[in-house]
């Protein structure tokens, strides 16, 4: 497989194949042409000539490496496409990979690893080493522990496990967001997302308490943290907390996005009347009105770094377990704004 077979399945040049491909925050070109060409080096298997590269720079052919493969393992999603945040890590992995001259040999998500009614467990994919998105249960951890002598985890939580860890911190990333509403003005703030074994929601409650922040519990919404969770999380709180908060917490973009979509509806402004922040900084978040303000997480590093700590480790250029954090920032857009003075 060649670019220029790639380029010709996708109907688009191979200029543009290369560009998609090497595109370091993979901004070049419509999604759909992107998502296109990826699914076609996906699906065919498709390696830089990293081989014949070697052999042109000089090494021997018995230095040459093979292919190295990876599996890429969804902790807590059954599809990328429901999750923009390891979507945009996943890509990076695949652009790192090729980059490397290494393939992502399988995509599966934890959910397909369900006992069938016989108990027996789907057939795990096999590769040089997995790279695990997302948090896991101890069950399924041990599983891939069996299967895998190579794994590196990439997540927001720090998780109890002994490999090797690329982790940008929930919980002092959330607090970054409590911090921003709090310095706007705001004490009566809600929450929307996971509550349970959340980090994200210990630093809100964390803040709550440190600051003397508002305590209702009407203003803790326990919802899926995805855009249905969203939209049901703006819904209850339009029922439930009286009076409205002034700002709202959201665990992820997907579900502030949705929620927002939930308050316009109800003829409520944001921010005049409601400000609302999200964490991730997803792609579509800059695209919204009004802008929504968040704590970006640095996805395309965290995928890069995970390729090339994963490569060092099936190398054995280190034998220790690594935990490497990388760092958030607050980025200060359009739905946060001071609470509107009471007339």
């Amino acid at each position: 497989m060649t670019l220029k077979k790639i380029a010709e399945l996708a109907g688009v040049s191979t200029s543009t194949v290369s560009r998609i491909i090497n595109s370091p925050d993979d901004s070049f070109a419509r999604k759909t042409v992107r998502d296109r060409v990826w699914k076609i080096i996906h699906e065919t298997g498709y390696v830089p000539n990293q081989s014949a590269r070697e052999l042109k720079q000089g090494k021997k052919e018995e230095e040459v490496h093979r292919c190295t493969t990876i599996s890429c393992i969804l902790g807590r999603t059954r599809d990328l496409e429901d999750n923009p945040f390891f979507a945009q890590t996943a890509r990076a992995i695949e652009q790192q990979a090729l980059e490397k001259g290494c393939t992502v040999s399988a995509y599966y998500s934890i959910f397909d690893l369900q006992k069938d009614p016989f108990g027996r467990h789907t057939e795990i994919p096999r590769a040089d080493g997995a790279i695990v998105l997302g948090r896991l249960n101890d069950k399924t951890r041990a599983l891939l522990d069996k299967h895998y002598k190579n794994i590196v985890y990439v997540g927001r939580n720090v998780i109890d496990a002994e490999w090797d860890q690329i982790v940008c911190d929930g919980y002092e990333a959330a607090r970054t967001a409590l911090r921003h509403l709090i310095e706007l003005g705001h004490r009566r703030i809600a929450y929307i997302g996971d509550t349970q074994s959340e980090i994200r929601y210990r630093a809100f409650a964390d803040n709550v308490r440190e600051h003397g922040l508002d305590t209702d519990p009407s203003l803790i919404v326990s919802v899926a943290q995805d855009g249905p969770g969203g939209y049901e999380g703006a819904e209850l709180l339009l029922k439930s907390a009286k009076p409205l908060p002034t700002a709202i917490f959201c665990a992820t973009d997907v579900t502030a996005i949705a929620a927002i979509k939930r308050f316009v509806e109800a003829g409520i402004k944001v921010p005049e009347q409601l400000s609302i922040i999200g964490m991730d900084d997803i792609e579509i978040a800059q695209y919204l009105t009004p802008v929504l303000t968040t704590v970006s997480i640095p996805k395309v590093e965290m995928g890069k770094v995970a390729v090339r700590t994963l490569l060092d480790r099936i190398h054995k250029e280190h034998r220790l377990p690594m935990k490497i954090f990388l760092p958030h920032k607050l980025l200060v857009r359009e739905s946060t704004a001071k609470p509107e003075k009471k007339k």
